[in-house]
């Protein structure tokens, strides 16, 4: 088993109650790179998106944000 490294944007528009576009505006961070993040598309994090993320929404636990998740080395 491997390791991954998640962002959990999904989960935080759900428990904040809004969308995406807004998180981009709030955050100042764009729209394209926030849905990367999202999808797991991106193969880099930048840490100023993470705090830029903390910050807007009021987040001290990087937890909330990021995870590290077991996956299977298929």
């Amino acid at each position: 088993m491997g390791k991954k490294v998640v962002v959990k944007l999904h989960d935080l528009i759900d428990e904040y109650n809004i969308s995406m576009r807004e998180l981009s505006r709030i955050a100042d961070v764009r729209s394209e790179a926030l849905n990367e993040l999202a999808n797991q598309q991106r193969q880099r994090i930048q840490l100023e998106h993470i705090e830029k993320i903390a910050d807007a929404l009021d987040i001290i636990d990087i937890g909330k944000i990021i995870a590290l998740v077991e996956v299977d080395d298929d």
